[in-house]
């Protein structure tokens, strides 16, 4: 630990520096034993209750540091190494909320069959294809049969809904055309039953054995196109390093010409409406005088508008070129990167599944009683209710937790890289950053997740409870119910973002995540327009990678389904192909995507904490030319 024993304006050090080679050591040395002992509390107290190591509360500016400050600078201030865990408390709520939720989940194990939903259950609430418990009560005596022979359930529509439900041995017993669905017998011929009526109306009439057969005729061209969109993304990501500034131009000068274009055509339709109305040859109030006006000034002030941004912004937008370099450098150095979104999304999907099986515990969950008809259902009490919406509840939080923990390995790792000045030296920082965060900073992970997780709640409650508010529908309350759902996608982007940058902050400097988002904050808004060109060309340029990706595996799909025998559908497996390639480019370019807000934020840390003089900067030369001292950083180096 380096103590700075400094106080307002006056300082006192002494300052022993030792250079071997590429490596400065500093070492410290006070003239009071006892002011050591002081400032070597006090840094403790700050580490465990403040920022957890944030360090100096400095402006991340892109100019040199201050020459005032330090004279020399070891690697372990910029990049901290002893860490302590951070926001313990959010990880000990999240660690009661999954309690709770096995509290739920449990609850409605007791009361709850997920086959009643799967194979359906007669008036008698016998399951289809199953043994059933009976009841202890005499009103139920009905239940507690054994349906095993009896797999099929049908139910029988009349005018004022369910008839009766009943399970059968087989859909072929029912004497008309059916159609099987999830163990369900749907009688085609039965004009009054609804769901009859909507599969006839959709057209879906064998749909499904179709489509299932053209699949199974067509899974090696599956096969070939998930290779073909991850070769392309692939490629993608190496073109991106070595020609990302072509496709950057490309997208620029399109963008101003099309504006441009755009602009002179609207204004040449506008002159000819007009002198075809003034010589007579179109009447006036059919002529489109007016609105091609309107068009052609909207048009003038978006190309005055890009052509402005585009010069205003040329310095930006080369960085964005130079951070796209400096992550392919990353992930050539680092290619443990690229397997982080597959993990990410097994264990995702791992949880769907399972978060998809306990809701089937839920829905089917309840306490057996009997309708007007005397019919048997189940009726769910305040608990099961309320498991229901834990549920979702603990949905969104996992999700949020799931990709934090990718993003805290995916900023902990490019950190260490940037901040290592021998980049051979490098060892393992994918696998170091994974240890880190299960260390130190899951807990910080937690509460982005927490935060996240119930804004989304939030949203999921007001859009159920927006459809209750129908019958109050007028001008009004559209206005306000858009006006509020609005606000909440807003706020929960804009929390998305800022936590994401603060867990690079997390990444670099070991703080908690107050601390780490009000830093990233401040450098952020130090650095607003570069982060526009990057959060606006970047981007751009990032979703035309998955566009391409995606076209490329259409195309491929066409020239190798289209043409082959047996298919009745082709575009099936040409779409699922093409949704394969979307979720495969989405894995890739959004760790390149990650990459870059680490680079960048670790650029704006350097410039602020050194001066690349007396103390070297640890960017590579490509991005030195964007600091203000650049010439005289370089003679250094």
């Amino acid at each position: 630990m380096i103590i700075d024993n400094s106080e307002g304006d006056g300082k006192r050090r002494d300052k022993t520096e030792t250079t071997n080679g590429d490596c400065h050591q500093e070492i410290k040395v006070t003239d009071s034993r006892c002011l050591d002992i002081f400032n070597s509390i006090k840094r403790i107290i700050l580490f465990k209750m403040g920022c957890c190591g944030c360090g100096d509360d400095d402006s991340a500016k892109i100019e040199p540091g201050s020459p005032e400050r330090e004279s020399s600078f070891s690697e372990v201030e910029v990049f901290a190494k002893n860490r302590s865990c951070t926001d313990l408390p959010a990880l000990l709520i999240l660690v009661l909320l999954i309690g709770g939720y096995g509290y739920f989940v449990s609850a409605a194990v007791k009361k709850g069959d997920p086959f009643r939903l799967w194979n359906g259950y007669d008036d008698c609430a016998n399951v289809c294809g199953r043994i059933t418990s009976r009841e202890s009560n005499p009103e139920f005596s009905c239940k507690g049969a054994d349906l095993r022979r009896f797999g099929y359930h049908y139910a029988e529509f009349g005018i004022d809904g369910v008839k009766s439900r009943k399970c059968i041995e087989s859909c072929d017993n029912l004497g008309n055309e059916t159609i099987r669905f999830l163990n369900r017998c749907i009688v085609k011929s039965n004009g009054n039953n609804p769901a009859n009526a909507l599969l006839n109306n959709l057209g879906v009439k064998n749909f499904f054995n179709e489509a299932a057969n053209d699949l199974n005729i067509a899974w090696r061209e599956l096969i070939y196109l998930l290779l073909i969109a991850l070769a392309s993304s692939l490629c993608i990501l190496i073109a991106f390093r070595y020609i990302v500034q072509y496709v950057i131009f490309i997208v620029l000068s399109g963008a101003v010409v099309i504006s441009i274009a755009g602009t002179i055509y609207l204004w040449l339709l506008w002159h000819f409406e007009r002198k075809d109305v003034m010589s007579g040859k179109i009447d006036e109030e059919e002529g489109h005088v007016q609105a091609y006006l309107v068009y052609a000034i909207l048009m003038s002030i978006v190309a005055v508008v890009t052509l402005l941004v585009v010069l205003v912004m040329r310095s930006r937008i080369a960085l964005v070129s130079q951070l796209f370099k400096e992550t392919g450098k990353a992930i050539y150095s680092m290619p443990g990167l690229l397997l982080q979104p597959i993990y990410t999304y097994i264990i995702i999907s791992a949880s769907l599944i399972g978060w998809l099986y306990v809701m089937l515990w839920i829905e089917s969950a309840g306490d057996l009683y009997k309708n007007k008809k005397g019919h048997f259902h189940y009726k769910k009490n305040g608990l099961l209710e309320g498991a229901r919406w834990y549920n979702i509840f603990m949905y969104f939080i996992m999700m949020q937790f799931y990709l934090g923990c990718q993003h805290m390995i995916v900023a902990g790792a490019v950190a260490r890289w940037f901040f290592t000045r021998d980049k051979k030296h490098l060892s393992m920082p994918v696998t170091r950053s994974t240890c880190s965060l299960i260390r130190h900073h899951l807990g910080t992970v937690a509460f982005g997740s927490l935060i996240i997780g119930i804004v989304s709640f939030l949203r999921a409650i007001f859009a159920y409870t927006a459809k209750y508010l129908q019958k109050y529908d007028n001008a009004w309350m559209r206005a306000l119910l858009c006006c509020c759902h609005c606000c909440l996608w807003c706020l929960e982007n804009v929390l998305k973002f800022l936590t994401r940058n603060a867990y690079i902050e997390t990444a670099i400097y070991g703080c908690n995540l107050c601390a780490g988002g009000k830093k990233a904050f401040r450098a952020l808004t130090d650095n607003i327009l570069r982060v526009a060109a990057i959060n606006s060309v970047g981007d751009f340029v990032l979703f035309l990678g998955k566009v391409l990706v995606v076209a490329l595996t259409v195309v491929a799909g066409v020239y190798l389904i289209q043409r082959k025998d047996g298919l009745r559908h082709p575009w099936v497996p040409i779409a699922l192909g093409g949704l394969f390639a979307l979720l495969i480019a989405h894995c890739f370019i959004s760790i390149y995507e990650m990459i870059i807000d680490t680079i960048f934020i670790c650029f704006c840390e350097d410039c602020s904490r050194n001066d690349g003089i007396s103390r070297p900067y640890y960017m590579s030369r490509g991005l030195m030319e964007f600091v203000e001292n650049s010439k005289e950083a370089l003679k250094k180096l």
